[in-house]
């Protein structure tokens, strides 16, 4: 007999037994905050929320793995799904890479207060900012499918608010994006660099002129400013791991959002612990370590995640962000033959004039209850027009890109790498 094997499904489930070594084999080309190490670590370091994924199984190791965790009281603000609908939390902390809050509009959503929209089911990675099925097989209906089963299962298990904070534009993702009865809108970009040319000199010579001298003038000011940098690979790390996160959370701080140390902590140990591909770039003055940038390489892409600087010792205009962040990562990609520097969301415009591309990613909400969801959508779309104009993007932004399946493909630092 023949046909195609049938696809399983599973909701509300714990995390797959799988370790780096499995999630590089199968897992390749699925972002490293979506597999099994990161989440684990995740697990670990936010006890609040509660494990809630949703499994597709197909023939023998064939998987699909879409992230979700359960929030029974009102979290982190990035977190929180009344952010996305313009509330402004009393901490005054902002959504990650905020846009200004309308206060009448934030007094509309508190009104309603946290009963609406607890217990929340938030897709994706919380501490890796992205909402994507992490997959070693691959159907047209796959995404659908996964999403179909989803939905009435939470909530027929009392599930008040699905949330997906950070879809990216990626085949394939327009099934999270469209869930029948929720709402979307533009959260922001992330940006990549597609490594095209044969080498790092190369890649210099084919950007426009203006491009190039921004890059030089970086490493320059860098040099002037007397930072010196050097990496440190894998169990190296560990030494400067508490200064990592120290500088990281100082990072996001001034970008007004927040984040513990020991979450920074938690997960880097465990990539650590795993054997993972991790780096960091350390930037040193007068012997000091005042800036740091940490990568990951899974297989052939390299995503800059975590970055921190002391601004008091290096100021605010030093160009250390980018000879740290952008520079010394692509160069080394570069050397290595890799195909793509997935840098995240944070600092876009910046980026862009340094010759990355962005991808736009999309919030999308859906309320249990059927009579809340209008107003919903008018405050994410007012939301999402405030984010337009945070991120530079006046006129609607373009259609998302159509990459393969399964190939992909901050100021200074941004939020949330």
């Amino acid at each position: 007999m023949g046909g195609s094997p049938r696809v399983v499904i599973s909701t509300g489930q714990t995390l797959p037994d799988m370790d780096w070594s499995g999630e590089l084999a199968g897992l390749t080309d699925s972002w490293p905050y979506l597999g099994p190490t990161w989440l684990r670590a995740t697990e670990k370091v936010l006890p609040d929320v509660q494990p809630w994924h949703t499994l597709a199984h197909r023939a023998r190791g064939e998987l699909a793995l879409l992230p979700g965790y359960v929030l029974t009281t009102p979290p982190v603000v990035d977190h929180e799904p009344r952010t996305y609908l313009g509330w402004q939390a009393p901490s005054g902390e902002e959504v990650c890479c905020g846009a200004e809050t309308d206060a009448a509009r934030s007094a509309e959503v508190d009104a309603l207060g946290a009963e609406p929209f607890f217990p929340t089911l938030l897709l994706g990675s919380p501490l890796g900012y992205r909402t994507e099925v992490a997959y070693n097989f691959w159907t047209p209906t796959l995404m659908g499918a996964i999403v179909d089963k989803l939905v009435p299962a939470a909530f027929e298990a009392g599930i008040k608010c699905i949330v997906a904070p950070w879809i990216p534009g990626r085949r394939g993702n327009d099934a999270l994006v469209d869930a029948a009865g929720a709402s979307s809108t533009f959260w922001g970009y992330e940006d990549f660099m597609s490594l095209d040319a044969p080498n790092w000199e190369g890649h210099l010579a084919a950007l426009p002129l203006k491009k190039r001298q921004r890059i030089k003038g970086d490493v320059r000011r860098a040099e002037a400013a007397g930072v010196s940098i050097k990496r440190v690979d894998g169990t190296d790390i560990r030494p400067f791991v508490a200064r990592i996160a120290e500088l990281t959370c100082l990072n996001r701080e001034k970008n007004g959002a927040g984040e513990e140390p020991e979450h920074i902590v938690g997960i880097l140990s465990a990539l650590i612990d795993e054997g993972a591909d991790v780096r960091a770039y350390l930037g040193y003055k007068d012997g000091a370590l005042v800036a740091t940038c940490v990568t990951i390489r899974k297989n052939h892409r390299l995503f800059p995640k975590w970055a921190g600087f002391d601004y008091a010792a290096i100021g605010e205009r030093s160009g250390i962000y980018f000879a740290l962040v952008l520079d010394a990562p692509v160069r080394d990609a570069y050397a290595e033959g890799l195909r793509t520097v997935e840098f995240g969301a944070g600092a876009h415009q910046a980026k862009a004039l340094r010759g990355c591309t962005p991808r736009e990613v999309t919030t999308s909400m859906l309320l249990a209850d059927p009579a809340l969801r209008p107003q919903a959508s008018a405050w994410l779309e007012a939301f999402g027009n405030s984010r337009r104009v945070a991120f530079g993007a006046a006129a609607p932004a373009p259609a998302r890109p159509a990459n393969l399946p399964l190939l992909g493909g901050s100021g200074d630092s941004g939020c949330c790498g």
